[in-house]
């Protein structure tokens, strides 16, 4: 293998792909943009919840004996009380979030000091009926607190006699830089093991089966570059595009956090706490793997007779980066078991929910590398196992 073919190849390659407006766009547009529009959405649709439920906060109240309680919930100024003539089908519809049912007795119970009941129903399938509910829950134990004030006060019992103990809470990590880095743990790696298996996939499918369609690939076969300096260049110039492609997905990431809207925003002051050397290292982890799936693609586009044959073929690799990218996205990136480091994919996922959170286990980080290396080495001898048989290079 001659280096300066390879790197002859690798320009040739290359300028094929960005000659191409829509290639540019898939790879460079879409993922600077896709971070910021999702975050953007995200956030629009978590506000106008919010600003649904704190301006507007329907509940219904069937209250027998017009009891105290619900006087008190009348003055509180975010909610609305409406009537309903069919609670259960008014929840469950969404025309109400949250219906309130007060017995006849109530107030005759709580000035007997006996125990009085209601009934909160409220649809547990509905993020905003949940959140409603956790409001009206909140101001009944407002009461709960109002009335026992006035039980003691009777007895003339000081009323911290109910809390023994006060606790001042104190967090490790600033609270809106641990919750930015808990969202970022859990959708960076994700999005980044979807980019890299999907980045170079058009490109590997085009430089395959794409250059046998076009029938170019015999002639390029006869000019005096070796085959493995033809398989370097193309692995190189796929490499490259995916990079760019996870690279632009990142810079989209930032830019979302730095535009302060969106989801960034729920969590606190809208900021990214992330190091850019954490930054950096999950950078280099995402082009490892686009290497090693660039390979695997490359391998099975030669293989393949048609660009639509090789298209079904690498399609199943998006399922199979699912597995487990879902499968550590609950993962907590400070308690992670050893095991997770060993199994494909999942060790990289993994390794970048710790770069996120600022830890860097050298034991977990020389694991993942290991492996990463073995699965380069084995996609590109696979690729150039495929690259060198006859049979399959004209395979038609």
């Amino acid at each position: 293998m001659k280096s300066k073919i390879t790197f002859l190849v690798f320009k040739k390659e290359l300028k094929d792909m960005y000659r191409d407006r829509k290639t540019l766009i898939v790879s460079i547009l879409v993922p600077l943009l896709i971070f910021p529009i999702m975050f953007y959405f995200i956030g629009r649709g978590q506000d106008d919840t919010n600003k649904k439920i704190e301006n507007n906060l329907k509940v219904a109240i069937v209250d027998e004996g017009s009891s105290s309680l619900t006087s008190f919930l009348k003055e509180q100024k975010d909610i609305k009380v409406t009537e309903s003539k069919d609670i259960n089908s008014d929840v469950k519809s969404g025309n109400l979030l949250v219906a309130l049912e007060i017995p006849k007795d109530f107030d005759s119970s709580i000035g007997k000091e006996v125990q009085g009941k209601i009934t909160l129903t409220y649809d547990n399938s509905s993020y905003p009926s949940k959140m409603a509910y956790d409001k009206i829950n909140q101001y009944i134990n407002k009461y709960t607190e109002r009335v026992v004030t006035e039980r003691l006060t009777k007895r003339n019992i000081n009323i911290a006699i109910l809390a023994p103990i006060q606790v001042e809470t104190k967090t490790s990590v600033k609270e809106n830089e641990g919750k930015s880095q808990y969202f970022m743990s859990l959708i960076l790696p994700m999005m980044l093991l979807i980019y890299c298996v999907a980045g170079p996939m058009a490109a590997a499918v085009d430089q395959g089966a794409g250059e046998k369609e076009r029938g170019t690939l015999e002639p390029l076969l006869t000019t005096q570059a070796s085959r493995m300096s033809l398989l370097w260049g193309k692995f190189l110039a796929i490499t490259v595009l995916g990079f760019i492609i996870s690279l632009a997905s990142i810079v989209g990431l930032i830019i979302a956090t730095k535009l302060n809207k969106g989801a960034m925003e729920s969590m606190g002051n809208g900021e990214m706490a992330i190091s850019m050397t954490s930054l950096f290292l999950v950078g280099v982890v995402a082009l490892l793997i686009t290497m090693v799936f660039g390979a695997l693609e490359l391998s099975i586009s030669i293989y393949a007779r048609s660009f639509k044959e090789a298209q079904t073929y690498i399609s199943p690799l998006m399922v199979l980066v699912f597995v487990p990218a879902y499968g550590t996205y609950m993962v907590d990136a400070k308690n992670i078991d050893s095991y997770y480091f060993h199994i494909p994919l999942a060790n990289s996922a993994c390794i970048m929910k710790e770069f996120i959170a600022g830890i860097f286990n050298y034991t977990h980080i020389f694991t993942t590398l290991a492996w990463m290396i073995v699965y380069i080495v084995a996609a590109l001898l696979f690729a150039g196992y495929m690259f060198n048989k006859e049979e399959v290079i004209f395979r038609t």
